[in-house]
């Protein structure tokens, strides 16, 4: 009997795919590797950034100017008059008239117009105490006689002095203000009579005094016109 070998052909039918497949799988995975590495190369995109809305400055309102003036009321027996009286004390030629009609000497009717630095105290004073009529005692006087022991060319005499009261307001809170807040003035104190002496000295120094009772003499330098 002979023997008859039978060659039998294992191998798959389909073994062409096989490196095809392979292949392709490789080809595949450079595609995506190289697609990671271009990424990673390349800089990251900059964010698209919505317009900056910027709002307008808010407007401000100017500071208020301050007051050149304070309006005054000065009363004197039945006279009245209500002026708006600079801080500086420079009126015009009108009002600088009306005022003399009202601080004129009653006595003798002599008439002198009120000094600049005078009315600028009054000024202050009426702002200081607002609301409050300012009444006129005394002002412009005739010039004094020796025999009378007064005092020749007062502060009275050229319109450089006011006596006066604040309606409404303590003396001595008047007297006090005013003493703390002006230097170059002169300021006396009557507490019998009711009413302060005010006047313009710039080129003395300030005195202050005390009147403890009509006809006794001055106490000058008093207590009250210590400053702290």
């Amino acid at each position: 009997m002979e023997n008859s070998m039978v060659f039998v052909d294992l191998r798959p039918r389909n073994w062409w795919i096989l490196p095809v497949g392979a292949a392709s799988g490789v080809v595949l995975s450079f595609l995506v590797l190289l697609q990671q590495t271009t990424a990673a190369s390349q800089p990251p995109a900059a964010p698209v950034l919505a317009p900056a809305v910027i709002a307008a400055p808010a407007k401000v309102a100017p500071a208020p100017e301050p007051p050149r003036a304070a309006h005054v009321v000065l009363v004197r027996g039945r006279q009245r008059l209500e002026v708006d009286l600079p801080f500086d004390g420079r009126v015009t030629d009108e009002v600088a008239d009306d005022l003399a009609r009202l601080m004129r000497c009653p006595e003798s009717g002599r008439t002198r117009r009120i000094a600049v630095g005078t009315l600028a105290l009054l000024a202050d004073l009426a702002a200081r105490f607002p609301g409050h009529e300012i009444e006129v005692v005394s002002a412009v006087r005739a010039e004094p006689e020796r025999s009378r022991a007064g005092v020749k060319h007062s502060k009275h005499w050229d319109g450089h002095a006011i006596d006066l009261r604040v309606r409404g307001a303590k003396l001595t809170a008047v007297r006090d203000t005013m003493w703390k807040s002006h230097h170059g003035i002169g300021l006396g104190w009557y507490p019998t009579l009711g009413f302060l002496h005010l006047d313009y000295r710039p080129e003395q120094h300030d005195t202050a005094w005390t009147a403890p009772r009509e006809g006794a003499p001055y106490v000058y330098h008093p207590g009250w016109s210590a400053r702290r």
